[in-house]
């Protein structure tokens, strides 16, 4: 729907821009403007403005600009349409009228939902009629109570032509019950029947609850086993989610959606407290899927079955939405175990590990990463070089310049440390010392027990790389060694905990650096971003250092081992130094 460019002008007259934020932001008045900590980003110094006059608010810290429809989108997770449709209610000022064409095609679709509407309640009536005796035991055995079937409008479509004859009764137009996919009409006999034959039915609403289409499900064995509705002028089942309607608030609260294969695991989610669950309509998740999904939460959770069909499927989203990515939109990915769909974890197992599973949710590169190593031996250089290449074309597709450059160094940092471990193996085996240990000064010492003790839940990424630090002071040393051996033992060990077991004079001498972590807003992943970069800072060191004592010993013997170990060190350094 299109509003005229007046109606949008009236209606940011109408509400002051600043009164809107105020309900969610604390603001300041300065001059002529307000001030206030973004809601977009965490700050601690405001750097959020608002200007009435203008009609506009714009943050200097993350670049956030808009007016009050905007702020509405990027707030509450609305689409366009719903975002001035609320604020029209919210000013009192009435919707403009449609065109007469438009109209029309109101008139039509108001018409065509009122048919769909009609086949949802004659379902419904026979689920819970005499006929509906079988349906019910079925829905029964797969825990879904009468409560829940009434919650999804759930129904059964008897045998026979009797929704046929329940339509022609109500005088719908047979045309548009034919175009609608509710009837077919043999080519030849032109007979008349039922398009859905003996199964559960599950209404597909859209965003605004009217019934648009049906999937029905045969209770026995046969093919297909799920039928949906065919395209129609309200239906296109690549753009819409099974069950949205009754998640959109929840996914809007805890901006989270879990999207898993089918009806039937939404309903059993649905029912176990997981509000947030939506299904794809019998068809591969589709661009159109995705793109709705992000108008409403950053990172939706795929959450498919466990065996190998649900597997695949999870990788063909993971490759769909590869080129889409965009910062911050992206998606995480559950992997359930073997032969276990959502349905079956809640049921067989319990809600609690189904919630585990989700929280235990991998990131979109970590899934990449793991997609790409999948099946393959890198035990030679030349299948090294063929992962890089894979992975390098792979990342070369996301559209979005920023997120783009991000995954090329990610994966060139993780196909560094693959060559590192295999490097360093090779290198046991001929008797050649792996690179000496890195050796942090106090300062550096002391940063990265400031971390470990900060951070612990994200050094655990990198606790083999931390291993083989030492710092040069004794104490911090004993103290790395006791804090990884803790790690270890007790990987959910908290900053606190930690900071409890630290004698108060070593405590003392890293506090500054403690406070100076603690007081900066940065998300996980920056941390362990810097982290990570600051372990590889300290590598480097020790590379150069390892460079500069073999090259003493190599003018002292001109040993030709030790210049084949000089010039492994070289190529070290210079894969090290890109990645920095």
């Amino acid at each position: 729907m299109s509003f005229p460019p007046r109606f949008l002008d009236d209606l940011r007259n109408r509400i002051l821009l600043s009164d809107l934020i105020a309900r969610k932001v604390k603001l300041s008045r300065r001059g002529h403007e307000f001030t206030g900590l973004c809601p977009f980003h965490n700050e601690k110094t405001p750097s959020f403005t608002i200007n009435d006059e203008k009609g506009f608010y714009h943050c200097f810290g993350c670049g956030a600009h808009g007016d009050i429809v905007r702020f509405m989108m990027e707030t509450e997770k609305m689409t366009f349409v719903e975002a001035v449709e609320y604020l029209a209610q919210m000013a009192g000022l009435p919707l403009p009228k449609a065109s007469p064409e438009q109209m029309k095609r109101e008139y039509r679709r108001h018409g065509l939902t009122d048919i769909m509407e009609a086949a949802c309640l004659f379902f419904q009536s026979q689920l819970f009629g005499p006929n509906g005796a079988k349906a019910r035991q079925y829905l029964g055995s797969r825990g879904i109570t009468p409560a829940l079937a009434k919650r999804f409008r759930l129904g059964y479509a008897p045998k026979g032509s009797a929704l046929f004859a329940h339509l022609t009764e109500k005088k719908y137009p047979l045309s548009e019950c034919i175009n609608l996919g509710l009837i077919v009409e043999g080519h030849e006999n032109h007979a008349r029947h039922d398009y859905f034959y003996d199964r559960i039915m599950f209404p597909i609403l859209d965003r605004r609850r009217r019934v648009i289409a049906f999937g029905g499900r045969l209770m026995a064995k046969g093919e297909p086993k799920y039928l949906n509705s065919p395209e129609t002028d309200l239906f296109h089942k690549g753009e819409q989610l099974y069950a949205l309607p009754n998640a959109i608030d929840t996914i809007r609260k805890t901006n989270q959606a879990i999207l898993v294969e089918g009806y039937m695991d939404v309903i059993s989610l649905h029912e176990a407290g997981f509000t947030n669950a939506v299904a794809p309509l019998g068809t591969a998740f589709t661009e159109n899927q995705l793109g709705l999904l992000w108008q409403i939460t950053d990172e939706p959770i795929i959450c498919f079955d466990g065996d190998n069909a649900g597997r695949k499927a999870s990788i063909r989203a993971l490759n769909k939405a590869l080129p889409l990515l965009k910062p911050g939109k992206s998606l995480r990915f559950v992997f359930l175990p073997d032969t276990f769909d959502p349905d079956d974890m809640i049921r067989k197992k319990s809600p609690e590990a189904f919630k585990s599973a989700v929280q235990g949710a991998k990131s979109f590169i970590d899934t990449l990463w793991m997609t790409l190593l999948e099946g393959r031996s890198l035990d030679t250089p030349e299948r090294m070089a063929k992962l890089e290449q894979d992975a390098t074309e792979s990342v070369q597709t996301i559209q979005n310049e920023a997120v783009r450059k991000r995954y090329l160094k990610e994966i060139k940092n993780r196909i560094w440390r693959l060559n590192q471990k295999r490097s360093n193996r090779n290198l046991s085996l001929t008797g050649f010392q792996s690179i000496s240990r890195p050796l942090p000064d106090l300062g550096s010492g002391k940063m990265l027990l400031s971390y470990l003790i900060c951070y612990p839940h994200l050094a655990q990424f990198f606790l083999e790389e931390i291993s083989s630090m030492r710092p040069q002071e004794k104490d911090l040393d004993n103290l790395l060694n006791q804090i990884l051996e803790t790690l270890l033992e007790k990987p959910e060990t908290t900053s606190l905990e930690l900071q409890e077991t630290i004698p108060e004079e070593l405590k003392n001498q890293l506090l500054p650096e403690i406070e100076m972590l603690k007081k900066s807003n940065r998300t996980d992943s920056d941390v362990r971003a810097e982290l990570q970069q600051f372990l590889q800072a300290l590598r480097l060191k020790a590379l150069h250092r390892e460079k500069q004592l073999k090259t003493q010993s190599y003018l002292a013997d001109h040993n030709p081992e030790t210049y084949h170990q000089i010039k492994y060190i070289e190529e070290e350094i210079e894969k090290l130094s890109e990645i920095i």
